[in-house]
């Protein structure tokens, strides 16, 4: 790279690992440059954690792969027709990638040919924060006046805020996910105008896309902000299929303080859509929720029509029970949210204390016990079973298998 540095890493233990640094070592080797790039470097800028490494090269898909090997590095072409190359060292997956530059474009995704220019590699790139660079000795390199933004936290389009999402219309909802995740309150006309300009865009996308950014936006630590601008700008109604219910989804997310029920990106979508039981289908489709998701939002709203502000350790036994303990937490958040109680409400606190604490009851008769009695398999076990749960669940849990067994039996 032609340019001079800017910067220098500090701390980026990432950087000067032995498994980081074969990678280089080995594309070196080819005789090709080579550079970490985008959000390893973003976050090292911002204190954040380091959680992927990619590296951009010179170097071109073939020669990635050779040169892996020939180091003893296993090499996957897990992107091969874009020019990436996973490389496993110690452990740890690198994506590298050939530099690129777009040569045609269609809001979904971009056709990219291979080049040497790192230039037009940074231009190609989302935001000014995601494309700086850094070399094996950790110099930062900044071919789109990304160094300043990033220590500002200013998540900025690349040259032209319209081009850039009309090259792909995801960038919209990375927008926003950028701004949560690592974002000042910083005010981008170009950008807000571009984004209502091409919002109609988003309905292009297929809903794993935009489940995908969903899933990462929503946990973020200023979504609630940012949510709301989403939905000045019409796109949360684009893309859970009716107007958010954005008191709620500020007061169940406030609740992360207290509960990691209001991290969980589904009942966080659950809460943006009122916590309304009928609009699942309609949220879990248009972002292709898995049915796990859906099942976590259903299991949440049956919990809470128990939850209420003050309550016995027989409810919360009784809430755990008949839910388990993730559905009894969820529901209890979602009641508590709902009552717009502050988020320091003893009552509620004291709940979800209990509730991670207290035993799961276990009812202790099974049908096998009952047909060793003397009862007849069939109906009737099924019959009678019920009837001595109901007694055991009425004695506050406090009945013992033989107790129980005695009751059935008269």
């Amino acid at each position: 790279m032609k340019n001079q540095p800017i910067a220098k890493l500090q701390h980026a233990n990432w950087l000067h690992n032995d498994a980081t640094q074969r990678v280089f070592s080995a594309l070196v080797v080819t005789g090709a440059e080579a550079c970490a790039v985008g959000g390893a470097i973003r976050n090292t800028l911002l204190d954040e954690d380091v959680h992927d490494i990619d590296i951009a090269t010179t170097a071109m898909p073939d020669e990635i792969i050779a040169a892996a090997r020939e180091a003893g590095l296993k090499a996957v072409p897990t992107g091969y027709e874009h020019g990436t190359v996973t490389i496993l060292s110690g452990g740890t997956p690198f994506e590298v990638t050939t530099l690129r530059e777009d040569v045609q474009t269609h809001g979904r995704h971009a056709v990219v040919q291979f080049g040497s220019d790192w230039q037009r590699d940074a231009e190609r790139r989302d935001f000014t924060m995601n494309a700086l660079y850094a070399d094996r000795d950790g110099n930062v390199f900044d071919l789109v006046d990304g160094y300043q933004d990033c220590l500002e936290r200013r998540v900025r389009f690349i040259g032209s805020a319209e081009k850039r999402i009309q090259e792909d219309y995801l960038r919209i909802l990375r927008y926003f996910r950028f701004q949560a995740t690592y974002g000042s309150q910083y005010d981008d006309v170009e950008a807000r105008e571009a984004i209502v300009a091409n919002r109609d865009g988003v309905e292009q996308l297929s809903a794993e896309r935009l489940g995908q950014e969903m899933r990462r936006l929503l946990p973020a630590r200023d979504a609630a902000r940012v949510v709301s601008e989403m939905a000045e700008l019409g796109l949360i109604e684009i893309l859970i299929g009716n107007p958010p219910h954005l008191d709620l989804f500020r007061y169940f997310k406030s609740l992360e303080e207290v509960t990691d029920a209001a991290r969980d990106s589904s009942l966080l979508l659950f809460a943006l859509a009122g916590f309304v039981i009928e609009d699942v289908d309609l949220v879990a489709g248009r972002l292709r929720l898995a049915n796990a998701e859906k099942n976590r939002m259903i299991t949440g709203h049956q919990a809470a029509q128990m939850c209420r502000n003050t309550s016995t350790d027989y409810d919360l036994s009784l809430l755990l029970y008949k839910h388990g303990r993730v559905a009894a937490v969820d529901g209890t958040s979602i009641a508590w949210s709902k009552t717009g109680k502050a988020v320091t409400d003893r009552g509620w606190l004291s709940n979800l204390e209990r509730l991670s604490s207290l035993p799961i009851p276990e009812f202790p008769v099974t049908g096998g016990d009952l047909v060793s009695a003397g009862v007849k398999p069939g109906e009737l076990v099924g019959k009678k079973l019920r009837k001595g749960e109901n007694t055991w669940i009425d004695s506050k849990f406090r009945l013992s298998r033989s107790e129980i067994l005695e009751i059935i039996q008269n």
